[in-house]
């Protein structure tokens, strides 16, 4: 990720989006992690250690994360039990409960491979959370900034996946904020191609302020859905789990 993207990342860490998304995730590690408490959890790609806490609250955690700016963060908030400074795939003698991995695969050339890394460090019944970008057709700078190699459908995902984990549930996230958010990244595509070198490379999302707590009301509606069962068929994100079979 570009330093100057990776700055805004940081300080848009506690937005409506972030915790949407950390709200999704303690939903899914609810309903389908493993049923004995406590946890061992590992994040793949934590960034300043935004969802560790929610994490915590299962159990032990472990993350990596390789920019020095978000290892600083996760360091001095003192989150993680080990933190890893190393891209996965990587030599690691340990296995996991749960491994999570949000808008993170999108980062990897050889997502397979990361993939079925993720597939080997879970334990037997252990499972798989991540979430990412959706829909290749919305491929932009905003992508490029971020680095990432390409955006999926669920299909597409699943199809990622190594055959033999078993998928308890794939569907898209922020269904209800998509139309707005499809004009926006248009909107915002065409002003940096009338003045170009004049406007950020990764699309601003609002930090604070009416709008911000509108668009998290929103998110957390939908969330709530999802936990209900809702499986939404479209929008911005793609989530999925992914269980390892009950045998080594």
């Amino acid at each position: 990720m570009e330093t100057t993207a990776y700055q805004q990342y940081s300080e848009e860490s506690g937005d409506w989006l972030k915790k949407g998304r950390a709200r999704l995730l303690a939903h899914l590690v609810r309903e389908f992690g493993p049923g004995e408490r406590p946890l061992e959890l590992l994040e793949i790609g934590a960034g300043v250690g935004q969802n560790l806490a929610v994490l915590r609250e299962f159990g032990v955690v472990d993350a990596i994360e390789v920019s020095p700016l978000g290892q600083e963060a996760i360091a001095s908030a003192g989150t993680a039990r080990t933190l890893y400074s190393t891209s996965v795939p990587f030599e690691l003698d340990r296995r996991y409960d749960v491994i999570c991995a949000l808008d993170v695969i999108e980062h990897i050339e050889d997502d397979r491979a990361a993939l079925r890394w993720v597939h080997d460090h879970l334990r037997p019944g252990g499972v798989f959370i991540a979430t990412v970008p959706a829909y290749p057709w919305l491929f932009s700078d905003h992508d490029r900034a971020l680095q990432h190699f390409r955006r999926y459908t669920a299909r597409s995902f699943r199809d990622a996946l190594p055959a033999d984990f078993h998928v308890d549930a794939c569907a898209y996230f922020n269904q209800l904020l998509f139309p707005a958010a499809v004009g926006s990244r248009a909107a915002w595509s065409a002003a940096r191609m009338l003045r170009p070198g004049k406007t950020s490379m990764k699309q601003p999302s609002p930090k604070s302020g009416i709008a911000s707590s509108a668009l998290g009301a929103v998110l957390r509606a939908e969330v709530d859905l999802i936990a209900r069962g809702y499986r939404p068929r479209f929008g911005l994100s793609v989530f999925c789990v992914a269980r390892r079979g009950a045998r080594a």
